[in-house]
């Protein structure tokens, strides 16, 4: 997958590394030169300029990209009118930091949908990895008993058929997709690795070394599917 970082403070460049590490496309941006040289021998790119400057910001392969995170953590005003920028020039998906819950109205009453809170959300991933342990990469509360998780496949399952796993039967637990990693091109030209993500999950795919594993089902069950 392929991500915009706007602001590269330390939230964004977590974000920018991780999402590198897991094999998808990062280009980041901030108006600070230093912060950009911090980070551009880790990423696919990185660019210096002033979210806030139409001619700038409509440089970036805006509708190329699945997401664009924007990582503000000081300055309310900046990050407001690089949301509403973002907008009128067509970025379909926007990820937002908000610094106070009067930001988070404001964000929510120009129609952005995807709320970062990182206190919270570095919450909800200490409970994902006290039951998974570090295979958890990504978690989600769908009821209180039941949750969806990205994990990392554990190496017994490597190289096994999906019918011969056969989670529901021998876990209770659905496979709802499998992130794969590839090779191709980035937003660059350039050769990188990337997760594709296989939806229509069939009995004869094979289980490969660094598939990511997104699933769902109730706590406990997912717990011993991480044991393995």
């Amino acid at each position: 997958m392929k991500y915009i970082v706007i602001g590269l403070g330390s939230l964004g460049r977590e974000i920018a590394n991780y999402q590198t590490k897991i094999g998808n496309e990062v280009i980041g941006v901030d108006i600070n030169m230093r912060q950009v040289e911090s980070i551009k021998s880790n990423i696919a790119g990185a660019i210096c300029l002033d979210s806030t400057d139409q001619e700038a910001i409509n440089a970036l392969p805006i509708k190329e990209v699945d997401a664009i995170f924007i990582t503000y953590g000081k300055d309310f005003g900046i990050s407001v009118q690089t949301v509403a920028l973002l907008k009128s020039l067509g970025a379909a998906r926007m990820i937002v930091r908000t610094i106070s819950s009067i930001h988070e109205t404001v964000l929510r009453s120009i129609g952005v949908r995807e709320i970062m809170t990182p206190e919270r959300d570095f919450a909800a991933m200490y409970v994902a990895q006290t039951i998974l342990g570090d295979r958890a990469l990504q978690w989600d509360r769908i009821t209180d008993t039941h949750h969806l998780y990205k994990m990392k496949t554990p190496e017994v399952l490597i190289d096994q058929s999906i019918e011969t796993i056969n989670l529901e039967e021998n876990f209770n637990i659905r496979l709802v997709a499998i992130e794969r990693l590839i090779e191709g091109k980035n937003l660059l030209g350039m050769t990188q690795k990337r997760y594709e993500v296989i939806n229509h999950i069939t009995n004869d795919i094979l289980i490969q070394p660094n598939d990511l594993l997104l699933v769902f089902g109730k706590t406990e069950d997912l717990r011993k599917l991480a044991s393995l």
